[in-house]
């Protein structure tokens, strides 16, 4: 129910003048502001300037890049110089720009992401390639490693996005305890396969106990302590 500002009359919603006193009832339910506020309507432009900045950002490293690769292209064509390293220089340029093209998520963060894994494994087979290693260094290394570190990444995504609306301030340090317990198991496996010839877990094992521990212990501390000591910790933490 609205009142009357003038005599203070309790009246019915949507009634224009007071029964009592004819005082005009203003409508302040009324969602529509007058065309003629002077206060202007709040717009946030912040996504396109951030935009804007983003494009020239990627705009003058695109620029710099390719003049960098025309420049060593044209030195191995006129110029009897080191041609491995000019090839280097060339595949780093192009691999930087490509890292950074998928860094400012101009894609869907998936596509994002394989982008920068293929980027990664395209460079070292390119790398393989002119160096001309006797050994096979890419399959046996490279390959395995990226793969893993890609696999890890999008495990921590996939857990993180279900655990999102969930306490920061346990649930994000046990992710990311998990992604290295899974990125050192993988790491020893690949090395012992390469090295011994069969799987064969040391250190990581050690790095898996020891990261085991300290989720249960993260656990059994947040999930022990009161809700206000909780509550508090969250405030101070900002998370």
């Amino acid at each position: 129910m609205a009142y009357c500002p003038k005599c203070g009359v309790e009246v019915e919603h949507g009634v224009e003048k007071c029964p009592l006193c004819d005082f005009p009832i203003p409508n302040v339910g009324d969602a529509h502001e007058s065309v003629n506020s002077k206060y202007p309507q709040a717009i946030n432009t912040y996504s396109e300037d951030h935009l804007g900045k983003k494009n020239l950002a990627f705009f003058s490293i695109g620029i710099i890049a390719l003049s960098m690769v025309v420049i060593i292209g044209v030195v191995y064509l006129v110029y009897p110089w080191n041609h491995a390293l000019l090839k280097y220089a060339a595949l780093g340029f192009v691999s930087i720009f490509a890292i950074i093209f998928f860094a400012m998520n101009y894609l869907k963060p998936n596509y994002n992401y394989l982008g920068a894994y293929l980027t990664v494994v395209i460079t070292c087979y390119c790398v393989y390639n002119i160096s001309g290693s006797q050994n096979n260094w890419f399959l046996d290394y490279a390959l395995p490693i990226a793969t893993l570190l890609y696999l890890g990444v999008s495990l921590f995504r996939l857990v993180l996005k279900h655990t999102r609306h969930q306490s920061k301030f346990v649930f994000i340090p046990t992710n990311i305890i998990i992604f290295g317990i899974v990125l050192a198991i993988g790491l020893d496996g690949i090395i012992s396969l390469n090295i011994l010839g069969n799987l064969h877990l040391t250190w990581s094992l050690v790095v898996a106990a020891s990261g085991v521990c300290i989720i249960i212990l993260l656990q059994t501390v947040y999930h022990r302590i009161p809700e206000k000591t909780r509550k508090i910790i969250r405030e101070k933490l900002h998370i």
